[in-house]
């Protein structure tokens, strides 16, 4: 490539009077790698966030048999008891 009228087309010289690059210095040590401690109630949270969502067409419907005094039969109060003590694992 000619490049030509830049400083009177003269060729370009070495700089001189600067010494030689030095070899690259030791690399600093490295910091140790960081770490992460999750506290208890942010492991509580994180099970909370896996639980269903909630029905609310259902928990309407039982409020109101609840108010109506239907829903409470014996079979119903012993299937939920049954579910709370296996949840419980009692």
């Amino acid at each position: 490539m000619n490049i030509q009228g830049v400083n009177g087309g003269s060729p370009v010289r070495p700089v001189q009077g600067q010494a030689a690059p030095r070899p690259a210095e030791k690399a600093a040590p490295q910091a140790p790698a960081d770490t992460v401690e999750i506290s208890p109630a942010a492991r509580y949270a994180s099970r909370l966030a896996e639980v269903p969502a909630v029905r609310t067409e259902l928990i309407q419907r039982i409020r109101s048999e609840i108010q109506a005094g239907t829903y409470e039969t014996g079979e119903k109060l012993d299937v939920a008891l049954g579910k709370l003590l296996q949840e419980l694992d009692i």
